[in-house]
C-alpha cells in the first residue's frame, strides 16, 4: 500500500513539469505540413516572397508542400547532416540510403554540403544519388 501511495505522489509531482514542457513548445517546433516535432538536423526551410518562412520536419513533408508553394518560394534551405549547418538546397547533394531519419514519414533521403561526405554515406549505408527535389 505504501508503494502505491509513493507512485501517486510521484505522478502528482510530475504533472506541473509535464504541463510546463507542453507550454514551452511553440509552432516553431512543429512541421508546417503534418504538425510533428521538427528535429533541426533534418529540417527543411522555405523562405517565401512575402518574408515568411515555412519549416518542415523532413524532405518528405517539404516535398509534399513544394509544388503548391513553388511560385511563392524565394529560397529552400536544407541542413547538412555532418555539420548541422543550413545550406541552400541548390548546392546540396542528396542521397537515399537504408538509414531512416524521420520514422513517422520513413524519410531515407540525406543531405550533404560536400560531395565527399555524400559518397562516404553512399558507400557505408548502401545509398544512391537522388535528384534535388526542389528544382
Amino acid at each position: 500500500m505504501k508503494q502505491k501511495r509513493e507512485w501517486i505522489l510521484l505522478i502528482i509531482a510530475l504533472i506541473p513539469i509535464l504541463i510546463a514542457g507542453c507550454k514551452n513548445r511553440t509552432s516553431e517546433d512543429r512541421c508546417d505540413y503534418d504538425g510533428f516535432h521538427v528535429q533541426p538536423l533534418y529540417a527543411v526551410y522555405f523562405s517565401l516572397q512575402d518574408g515568411s518562412e515555412k519549416k518542415y520536419c523532413s524532405l518528405v513533408c517539404a516535398s509534399m508542400s513544394f509544388s503548391a508553394l513553388k511560385k511563392q518560394i524565394r529560397e529552400v534551405r536544407v541542413v547538412d547532416e555532418p555539420s548541422g549547418n543550413k545550406i541552400n538546397a541548390l548546392g546540396a547533394f542528396f542521397v537515399e540510403s537504408e538509414v531512416v531519419t524521420v520514422p513517422h514519414v520513413k524519410n531515407r533521403i540525406h543531405v550533404f554540403a560536400k560531395k565527399e561526405d555524400a559518397l562516404k554515406h553512399i558507400q557505408t549505408f548502401k545509398g544512391n544519388w537522388v535528384e534535388n527535389p526542389f528544382r
